[in-house]
């Protein structure tokens, strides 16, 4: 919880920075009236690679080892909008959909041990869909002459996301009521109940990228971003009916991806 009170801090230093500094020409201004002239609106595509990882290696409880079983490729797409209170800094937002997921495994510790109605091993992988709402804020430098006038550009902020898709394929190895081992195996099922998989993510986002004017209204962008989704945990297998006995833990997954954007400001 102490970075979350501390990355809201930052951000709302960040935001009244940007209200603090907006000027028109060389000349400031005290009324803040958003300037149209300033705003840029935008449309990007990305392939991502994406994975799921515990923030430890045991569950909670200590019964189960827990791993991430390997990324997955996957897509985002969305719209932006840029508002730059000075020249070459600005406030980035927008929206954007972001199809990602991971695999994670979790095996109990004893497996020797007979437990009636247990989980003993599961490979889940996962299939997350993400709106997510970004801001961010932006920094560029001046057109390079010496690289065909591009710019550079980093951008830092949130990203909230609220989760409108999840299935997973899976395989879960537990034991009946007497204590009998079955394995029971789903492709790519959707999960049912309301906290299966967060409905909601807030996620650090950086990235770092090149804009190329191609017209007095147009620019190619492109650039790489990687998003950290650190609160709250991602998956409550707790919550899963797939038609296995037993429960399991999965040692506080985070969601994590990379994204390569290519997309035209207009």
């Amino acid at each position: 919880m102490k970075k979350f009170f501390l990355l809201l801090l930052v951000s709302g230093s960040l935001a009244h920075l940007a209200s603090a500094q907006y000027y028109e020409g060389e000349t400031a201004k005290t009324d803040r009236k958003i300037d149209i002239n300033r705003v840029r609106l935008g449309a990007y595509i990305a392939p991502t690679v994406s994975w799921m990882k515990p923030t430890s290696a045991k569950s909670d409880n200590g019964i189960f080892k827990v791993n991430s079983g390997g990324s997955k490729i996957g897509y985002t797409w969305g719209l932006m909008v840029d508002y730059f209170f000075a020249e070459n800094y600005g406030i980035s937002t927008g929206f954007q959909l972001n199809t990602s997921g991971g695999i994670i495994r979790a095996s109990r510790i004893d497996q020797d041990s007979v437990i009636k109605n247990a989980v003993y091993n599961t490979d889940f992988n996962y299939t997350l869909q993400y709106l997510e709402i970004p801001f961010q804020l932006k920094l560029r430098s001046d057109e390079l002459k010496s690289v065909g006038g591009m710019r550079v550009f980093g951008q830092l902020g949130l990203t909230g996301g609220f989760n409108i898709g999840k299935k997973a394929t899976y395989s879960v190895d537990y034991t009946d009521a007497n204590g009998n081992r079955e394995t029971i195996h789903g492709d790519h099922e959707k999960m049912i109940g309301s906290f299966t998989i967060a409905p909601f993510l807030l996620q650090l986002n950086i990235g770092a990228g090149v804009e190329k004017t191609i017209s007095d209204k147009m620019s190619l962008y492109g650039g790489i971003f990687f998003n950290n989704a650190f609160l709250p945990d991602v998956t409550n297998p707790n919550q899963y009916d797939f038609g296995y006995k037993g429960t399991f833990t999965d040692g506080n997954i985070r969601l994590n991806n990379l994204a390569l954007r290519v997309g035209l400001f207009f």
